[in-house]
């Protein structure tokens, strides 16, 4: 049976390096931080975006949250950047009210990029079809970052 060693322990803990390295503290032993917000309930058309909150450089997105009280119908909504609109979350469909905080990103070609070089400013895209007006929908970003 082989032993394997998860990325981010490869020379630290694996015996491959002496002396060995030291972890990267932005990923493991790093503090957590979030972003929250609220969608304001306005109508949001096809196209609209919402901006929900800047990555600090350094950071490592690990979780998303969406919470909501109501289906979303076939609305679509994406989570990324203004150059990649579904960096972190491909437009997709809610239609069952996630009345509890649900993880839906970010997506795994994300998840294992490297901690942010700049800040980043995070925004949510409308797709598909608008949102419903009176629909409360929340975020909540958690990232890592070093001490």
């Amino acid at each position: 049976m082989a032993d394997r060693y998860v990325v981010e322990q490869v020379g630290v803990a694996d015996g491959t390096l002496n002396p060995p390295k030291k972890l990267d503290g932005r990923l493991v032993g790093s503090k957590l931080r979030r972003i929250r917000g609220t969608k304001q309930v306005l109508a949001d058309a096809i196209g609209d975006r919402v901006y929900l909150g800047k990555l600090p450089a350094g950071a490592s997105l690990s979780r998303i949250w969406l919470v909501t009280d109501t289906s979303l119908s076939t609305s679509t909504v994406a989570i990324g950047t203004t150059a990649t609109p579904a960096k972190y979350v491909a437009a997709t469909v809610f239609t069952t009210p996630l009345d509890r905080p649900t993880v839906i990103g970010p997506k795994a070609s994300a998840w294992d990029d490297a901690p942010l070089a700049a800040d980043e400013e995070v925004w949510m895209t409308v797709a598909a079809l608008a949102l419903p007006v009176a629909a409360i929908v929340g975020f909540e970003l958690e990232y890592s970052i070093s001490a």
